[in-house]
């Protein structure tokens, strides 16, 4: 039962999740597929990605003192990408990848910031008159 299972069990999948996905980005990245996979929409498939892996990335090694760290090595996993798609015939170096990347991680940070302030302040329910 999920309740019993300590903290570190579910980081540890957090963790596994994370790296199973940089993987799985890393190969649809440098695969020669004529169609992306995903959205038809390029840019909709890289904030998508970078959202899920910051959500991952976050659960998985969580705390204040590795925010920095964990978003600066997700955005440089994406500049590396690019950089490896540069010299591939059937690939291109795409600045605009980048700046949907960052958009997915901040998606993702703004996302947990309206979560949290939700959880720490929920509405009180509204009594509507008849």
């Amino acid at each position: 039962m999920l309740v019993f299972m300590p903290e570190g069990v579910f980081r540890r999948a957090f963790q596994l999740a994370l790296w199973g996905c940089v993987l799985v980005v890393a190969w649809l990245a440098f695969a020669p597929l004529m169609e992306p996979a995903g959205f038809s929409w390029d840019k909709a498939n890289h904030v998508l990605a970078f959202c899920l892996m910051a959500a991952l990335a976050d659960a998985g090694y969580p705390g204040r003192d590795r925010e920095w760290p964990r978003w600066g090595l997700l955005l440089g996993y994406g500049l590396v990408i690019e950089l490896v798609q540069w010299p591939l015939p059937y690939r291109e170096l795409s600045w605009l990848d980048l700046v949907a990347n960052l958009v997915g991680v901040l998606l993702y940070i703004g996302l947990r910031a309206w979560v949290v302030r939700r959880l720490r302040h929920p509405r009180a329910p509204s009594h509507s008159r008849p």
